[in-house]
């Protein structure tokens, strides 16, 4: 069965990354180049000349336009071929694809799928990130060398930070009593799901309380995540007194963006936010820091290492798998997202066999 969704939303660049230079990328195993017209808009194309399939990307830009750096056909953003300096004539053929683009939150996405479906308002709400009166944001990407399903795994069962991450525990708490202080509970909808985990009455660990400002004493701590299909994930991260409301103590909401570049490798894209130190680009460099310790340090070694063990196969539950009470998010986000592929699957499948269906012939009028 096919592993990728495709009548979806997918992040394929940070904003910052795609200028007036072709960038290439490999997303959903396929070659594209990703550039800004004059007017800023970004274009995403299939990276490869329908003449001698030479990559465009190692082509150059002319106006809006991107001529192949082989034999200099030019394409507009749309995918057609606007000029041939070998001839007058155009061949029919000579077109390339392009995709649908969206540019929001300082995200690049595209749609892979069937372009009349690509609806804009499926992209998730990252506010937050677009707030900069309530928060800064650092962001931050890794390449990781497994499949995108067992990046979601590990952010949709965060039972395993005591033990991968014993920074985020105080030192006078055990793993077994910040699990045992965990409050889980699990929601699910037709298209996302919600995991919800909240740390009750435990101390802050000395450095992020001094680090971000939060006041000394137990807090209650939540760890929410919304899951949307294929593998795009909010993350409700905060921390305060019993009692008190979410925005009045620490909020630290992130977007973690995870597009497969093959089966076994993924680009990562997280953008953290916080409430608080606003406007303080040296303390930027320490909060993106404190992120790249536990996913480039601790996290990334992990998935690499499971995904190396479980193979090639993106069938997780052909392995038969031990399941704990932590991992209900990440095994519902499978089935579900395997449920939506197998029937896009099934429906590509129908239509194209209703297209092949003769038109009957129907007897002349008298």
């Amino acid at each position: 069965m096919a592993s990728y969704l495709m009548n979806c939303w997918y992040v394929a660049a940070y904003s910052r990354d795609v200028t007036r230079k072709p960038l290439a990328r490999t997303l959903l195993g396929e070659p594209l180049v990703l550039y800004r017209m004059q007017g800023g808009d970004p274009a995403v194309l299939y990276d490869r000349c329908p003449h001698r399939f030479a990559p465009l990307s190692l082509g150059k830009l002319v106006g809006d336009e991107i001529e192949c750096g082989y034999h200099g056909l030019r394409f507009s953003q749309a995918g057609n071929c606007t000029r041939n300096p070998h001839s007058s004539a155009i061949p029919k053929a000579a077109r390339v694809r392009a995709y649908p683009t969206v540019e929001r939150g300082g995200f690049i996405w595209y749609w892979p799928g069937d372009v009349e479906r690509a609806d804009r308002s499926l992209i998730p709400d990252f506010g937050f990130l677009d707030d900069p009166a309530h928060f800064s944001v650092v962001r931050g990407y890794i390449h990781v060398a497994c499949s995108y399903q067992v990046v979601v795994d590990n952010l949709l069962d965060l039972s395993h930070t005591p033990f991968l991450h014993p920074q985020f525990r105080s030192d006078e708490v055990s793993a077994e009593a910040m699990l045992a202080a965990t409050t889980s509970k699990l929601f699910r909808e037709e298209s996302r799901i919600f995991a919800y985990r909240l740390i009750e009455d435990l101390p802050v660990p000395a450095w992020r309380r001094e680090a971000f400002d939060i006041k000394p004493g137990p807090v209650d701590t939540r760890l929410h995540m919304t899951w949307y299909p294929p593998a795009l994930l909010y993350f409700d991260s905060g921390a305060c007194p019993k009692g008190a409301r979410e925005r009045e103590g620490f909020c630290a909401p992130a977007a973690h963006c995870i597009t497969p570049e093959t089966e076994v490798t993924s680009h990562y894209f997280h953008a953290s936010a916080r409430n608080s130190r606003l406007n303080d680009p040296e303390f930027d460099t320490v909060h993106l820091g404190f992120l790249e310790a536990a996913f480039i340090g601790q996290d990334e070694p992990m998935l690499v290492a499971v995904q190396t063990r479980m193979g090639t196969t993106a069938d997780l539950f052909a392995l038969q798998p031990v399941l704990l009470s932590g991992d209900g998010a990440a095994v519902a986000a499978r089935r579900l997202l395997d449920r939506m592929i197998t029937k896009e699957v099934n429906q590509a499948a129908a239509d194209k066999s209703r297209s092949l269906v003769p038109t009957a012939i129907l007897p002349l009028s008298r």
